[in-house]
């Protein structure tokens, strides 16, 4: 499934997103870690979502486009369908709620 956010600065949400303090503290259930190949992702620290997997953060910079995935921990035996849409659609919920003044559209393909 393809997740992409139309945004002014791509490059700006993704470090919002990243970095805030509003998606970092331990008052909401997003978390950034970095991964074994040194890239940053999102962890939703709720319930065993954790360690089902994470979401990943592109920036599509000529097409201000940031693309989001959500990807499976190596080590994640129990996987379904139901996995990704659950994970983007709290992504979702975060997003605008946080960051609505970022998103121009929110496209799923």
């Amino acid at each position: 499934m393809d997740y992409i956010i139309y945004t002014p600065s791509a490059r700006r949400l993704k470090k919002e997103i990243l970095g805030s303090s509003s998606t970092v503290t331990d008052e909401t259930s997003w978390k950034c870690v970095k991964t074994e190949a040194n890239d940053n992702v999102l962890v939703y620290t709720l319930d065993h979502w954790a360690e089902k997997g994470f979401i990943t953060l592109k920036a599509n910079l000529p097409h201000n486009e940031l693309r989001v995935r959500f990807c499976y921990w190596d080590s994640c035996e129990d996987r379904n369908g139901d996995d990704e849409r659950f994970m983007l659609g709290r992504f979702t919920e975060h997003l605008l709620v946080h960051y609505s003044y970022f998103v121009d559209r929110v496209v799923i393909e």
